[in-house]
C-alpha cells in the first residue's frame, strides 16, 4: 500500500526528496520505477511530450505493470506526427493518456503566433516570444495539474545527456511542491536506444526525417539538427532558449 504523504512545510519535502534521491542513486530503472509506484501509488503520474524517446519512460510503465496516469500538455502547436504517435503507444500498450490544454482563450493561446512565407515560398509558423508562448502552453499548464489533490509525485523521462541545464539534475527532485522523479537521468542515448530497438517499440514518424528532439511545430521551435550539431539543437533554433520551463524549478 502506497504511503501517505502529508509534508509540514517545503523544507520538510526537500528532505524527503534527498533521501530518496540517495536511494535511488543505488537502483536501475525499473526498481527506481517500483519503488515509485510503491511509495505513492495512484498519487503518482507521469509526464511526457510524446517526443522522440517517449517510449523509454512508456513502454517501461507498460512492461512493469504501473498503471499510472500519463499527462501530456496539447500546446495546440503539436505536429500532427506528434498527436499520431500519442494515439499509436496509448493503443499499443493500453495506457491512461490525460491530455491537457491551457484554459485560455484561442485568441490567448495563440496570440504569439503568425503565419510568414519561408525562402521556398511556403507558408510556415512561428511564434514571435517563444518564452510567453511557453509560459501560456506548458509552464501554467503543467502548474494546474501538479497541483491536483490527488497528485503527491511525477515521473518524468528526462536524461543528463539531453542538456548542459540537466547534466546535474538528481534521481529524485522536489517542483511545484511535489516530488519529482527521473529514473532515466543516467542512461546513455545509445543505451535508450538499444532498450527502444530490443522490445521493437513504436518510432516517432519524424525520426526517420532526422528529428533528433521533438518539440512544438513552428519553424522558431523545432527543426532536425545540422551536421555537427547537438541533439537538441534544432530546438529553439539561433534563439538562447534552451528549456521550455517545465524543468528549471527542481532541487532539495
Amino acid at each position: 500500500m502506497a504511503e501517505t504523504h502529508a509534508y509540514p512545510d517545503l523544507n520538510a519535502l526537500k528532505a524527503r526528496a534527498e533521501a530518496l534521491n540517495a536511494e535511488f542513486a543505488s537502483l536501475d530503472a525499473d526498481a527506481r520505477l517500483r519503488r515509485a509506484w510503491e511509495l505513492f501509488g495512484d498519487r503518482l503520474i507521469a509526464t511526457t511530450s510524446f517526443g522522440r524517446d517517449a517510449a523509454l519512460l512508456l513502454h517501461h510503465l507498460h512492461r512493469l505493470k504501473i498503471p499510472v496516469r500519463v499527462y501530456f500538455m496539447d500546446t495546440g502547436f503539436h505536429f500532427p506526427e506528434t498527436l499520431a504517435y500519442r494515439d499509436t503507444l496509448s493503443k499499443a500498450w493500453g495506457l491512461d493518456i490525460r491530455t491537457v490544454s491551457s484554459e485560455r482563450t484561442e485568441l490567448e493561446r495563440r496570440q504569439y503566433a503568425e503565419t510568414e512565407t519561408g525562402p521556398d515560398g511556403a507558408a510556415r509558423l512561428r511564434i514571435t516570444n517563444i518564452d510567453a508562448c511557453c509560459a501560456i502552453n506548458k509552464v501554467e499548464v503543467q502548474r494546474r495539474f501538479l497541483a491536483l489533490p490527488d497528485v503527491d509525485a511525477f515521473v518524468s523521462g528526462l536524461r543528463r545527456d539531453q542538456s548542459p541545464a540537466r547534466k546535474d539534475m538528481p534521481f529524485v527532485a522536489v517542483q511545484r511542491g511535489k516530488i519529482k522523479i527521473m529514473p532515466f537521468l543516467d542512461w546513455p542515448h545509445e543505451d535508450v536506444d538499444l532498450y527502444l530497438r530490443l522490445w521493437e517499440a513504436p518510432e516517432h514518424p519524424l525520426a526517420h526525417l532526422g528529428y533528433t528532439s521533438i518539440g512544438c511545430s513552428p519553424s522558431t521551435c523545432t527543426r532536425p539538427p545540422l551536421p555537427g550539431e547537438d541533439a537538441r539543437s534544432g530546438r529553439w533554433a539561433d534563439d538562447a532558449k534552451t528549456e521550455c520551463g517545465i524543468h528549471l524549478d527542481t532541487g532539495f
